[in-house]
């Protein structure tokens, strides 16, 4: 009876009696080393990360998730900006309205504000498209949506970490590098 063996880094079949996986260079278990006369033994470590693999779905669907908790911010921010705070300086400030100084700063404000928190849906969307797809620019996209999400306390924070602890080491990139659809 005959077994197929698949290489369970990149999921390459392996080829009959290969020690190693030729696509990414893994050992198979069970590989027997030889010694050569005359030369030392060196240790040999086996890194065994799968890091990027098993997180990469979580991710992305954590930054789409992401994505639509900003699109609601941003629709809250305007609420908020056009509506009920007009309707609070008016009540305070007596000589409060359109085209004073004051709502020009207030809907300066609530601009810029619904600005930003497009422009972070847009980039958690894009990271999250980029890993689910396993695009080549998925990773580094993911990387800048992070670091833009760390100073949204607690969840922003909590999914940047995540997203740095996942993606951000060295050999993460290599890993992620053979998870690409190419």
């Amino acid at each position: 009876m005959e077994v197929t063996v698949f290489c369970d880094q990149c999921g390459t079949e392996a080829a009959a009696g290969a020690h190693f996986c030729s696509n990414c260079g893994r050992p198979y278990p069970g590989t027997v080393y030889q010694a050569v006369a005359g030369v030392p033994r060196a240790p040999v470590y086996v890194v065994s990360s799968h890091r990027v693999n098993e997180h990469i779905r979580i991710l992305g669907i954590l930054w789409v998730v992401a994505g639509l908790l900003r699109l609601i911010a941003v629709g809250s921010v305007w609420f908020v900006g056009q509506l009920v705070f007009p309707a609070v300086l008016s009540s305070v400030t007596p000589h409060f309205a359109l085209g004073d100084p004051l709502s020009r700063v207030v809907h300066g404000g609530i601009v810029i504000a619904a600005g930003l928190l497009v422009l972070q849906a847009a980039l958690a969307f894009a990271a999250a498209w980029g890993l689910l797809e396993r695009q080549s620019w998925g990773r580094v996209a993911a990387i800048i949506a992070a670091v833009f999400s760390l100073w949204h306390i607690p969840l922003g924070t909590a999914l940047g970490v995540y997203t740095l602890w996942v993606l951000l080491p060295a050999s993460s990139e290599t890993e992620y590098r053979n998870l690409v659809r190419v």
